[in-house]
């Protein structure tokens, strides 16, 4: 019930996402540092990929010497060096 709740309270009150907890938040600052919100599990991680489930579809990061600085059940930290990310397909660099 709550969430049925949450989402018309969002939908009226016209909301992102992201604040409502559905979407994906995702931060980068320069090349360095990925924090990422609203994830749903890691599929995949290596120092080269990291491979993330949201509400959304899946988000692929693709850089050098990534690490996980920080897990909890909805943030996610990465520090490394990114070269490009992509939404499933559709490469945004």
């Amino acid at each position: 019930m709550f969430k049925k709740l949450q989402t018309s309270v969002g939908e009226v009150l016209d909301f992102p996402p992201d604040v409502v907890g559905e979407g994906p938040k995702i931060t980068i600052i320069g090349r360095r540092q990925i924090t990422v919100e609203n994830y749903v599990s890691i599929v995949n991680f290596s120092e080269e990929e990291i491979r993330l489930e949201t509400a959304d579809g899946d988000i692929f990061f693709r850089g050098k010497g990534f690490m996980l600085k920080v897990i909890l059940a909805s943030e996610l930290q990465i520090e490394g060096e990114l070269t490009s990310f992509s939404f499933g397909g559709g490469e945004i660099e």
